[in-house]
């Protein structure tokens, strides 16, 4: 199974293209940080900086709504490809071929400018209390 899920910001502007029959093709660059603790205990961060391309619609959506900074989760899957380079050599580029690109909602931020007093309030619900389980001894299922 080729399936890539990744959550990070973009690090600069789309890139939009067309094809020679006139397909839209988009590239991103997703900047996703990861954090591990070195022997020495000190937490460190390392940042992958992950190539995707987006076809069709999906490119024209990334071009429109995403700009350098905006964060993203992307589905889809690896693809290496390989090409010539001007000097011969032969060159080859590992890239994630979108299926879905979503903003994820920044709950903080949401939460700091959201309103809903007009909808009224929430009271939590009571949970109703749970009778303890009785068995007849000898019928315990176990």
């Amino acid at each position: 199974m080729n399936t890539v899920q990744i959550l990070g910001n973009l690090t600069r502007e789309p890139e939009m293209k067309a094809t020679r029959t006139g397909k839209a093709v988009a590239r991103i660059t997703v900047a996703v940080s990861r954090s591990y603790m070195a022997q020495n205990g000190e937490k460190k961060e390392l940042t992958d900086f992950i190539s995707v391309i987006a076809w069709g619609r999906l490119a024209e959506a990334v071009a429109n709504q995403l700009h350098k900074g905006t964060r993203v989760f992307v589905e889809g899957r690896y693809s290496t490809r390989s090409y010539e380079a001007q000097d011969g050599s032969r060159r080859y580029v590992t890239e994630v071929v979108a299926n879905m690109i979503a903003k994820p909602l920044d709950t903080r931020q949401e939460a700091q400018h959201a309103d809903f007093s007009q909808f009224g309030t929430v009271e939590p619900e009571e949970q109703p209390k749970a009778k303890p389980m009785e068995y007849e001894m000898g019928t315990i299922p176990f």
